[in-house]
């Protein structure tokens, strides 16, 4: 695992931190490291920014895949696949474990997976913050 340090010395405007927090967050999440914040300001934003994203992790996975337009079918007990045209993909949702996973993609040595906004992000083919505002406009 993977340490990464945030240290705002620089006096900034306050929307360009949040950016480059975010920016930072969002590398930080894709790297699947540890964040730390130096300063109070940055601490505050980096609790409120996780606290955030928690919550859109927690949102049923078959509602983002309903909203993104998804055409499922049920395959097992509490398993969904998506469906194109009339064939089934690889792409399955475990609704237990609120998680999905593409069993042939293009990422991760050909498996791509994750919470619901990992969903979106593949799906859509986003950025985390764009991942995040979809979610937060539809759910929050």
């Amino acid at each position: 695992m993977a340490y990464c340090t945030f240290s705002a010395t620089a006096p900034q405007e306050p929307n360009a931190q949040n950016r480059l927090l975010m920016s930072t967050i969002e590398l930080a999440l894709k790297w699947q490291a540890r964040l730390y914040a130096r300063s109070r300001r940055s601490s505050l934003l980096l609790a409120a920014a996780y606290r955030d994203l928690d919550a859109l992790r927690r949102i049923p996975i078959l509602h983002v895949a309903h909203v993104l337009g998804m055409n499922l079918v049920k395959t097992g007990g509490g398993t969904y696949a998506m469906r194109e045209e009339r064939e089934i993909t690889s792409l399955v949702l475990f609704e237990k474990t609120n998680s999905w996973k593409r069993f042939s993609g293009k990422e991760n040595g050909g498996v791509s997976q994750g919470s619901p906004i990992d969903l979106v992000m593949h799906i859509r083919d986003c950025s985390l913050r764009e991942a995040a505002e979809f979610l937060s406009s539809r759910f929050l």
